[in-house]
């Protein structure tokens, strides 16, 4: 199927909205898309309601983004509508990772109230 990834910018943040197959096939061009971000130094928000498709090279592109915002001053969240994608997170114990909400509204104040990890539960 693919991935399209559109990105946003905005005052406050990135918005990087994703819809279909976040997998091994797509990981390469995710990471190209995004290069000309440094997670360490700007707020970003991966919106995966249109995501179909989360496998592990997918989870490790979104750690490595996370590892990469805790390098610096940069925040990372998801939004996550969907509680089959959120139990990926869940089973892999990356649930407390990240910061995680329904929709760009509920992480954006998580985030900027520097909630913990699990704020935004769905």
């Amino acid at each position: 199927m693919g991935l399209t990834v559109t990105t946003d910018e905005r005052d406050d943040l990135v918005l990087v909205t994703l819809g279909g197959e976040l997998d091994i096939y797509t990981v390469p061009s995710f990471r190209q898309d995004l290069d000309r971000f440094d997670p360490a130094e700007v707020q970003m928000v991966i919106d995966l309601s249109d995501v179909t498709l989360l496998d592990s090279s997918g989870l490790g592109a979104l750690v490595s983004l996370l590892n990469r915002a805790r390098g610096g001053t940069g925040r990372l969240g998801l939004v996550c509508p969907h509680r089959h994608l959120r139990r990926v997170f869940e089973i892999t114990g990356l649930r407390r990772a990240f910061v995680f909400g329904d929709d760009l509204d509920a992480v954006r104040a998580a985030l900027a109230g520097e909630e913990s990890p699990t704020s935004g539960n769905g």
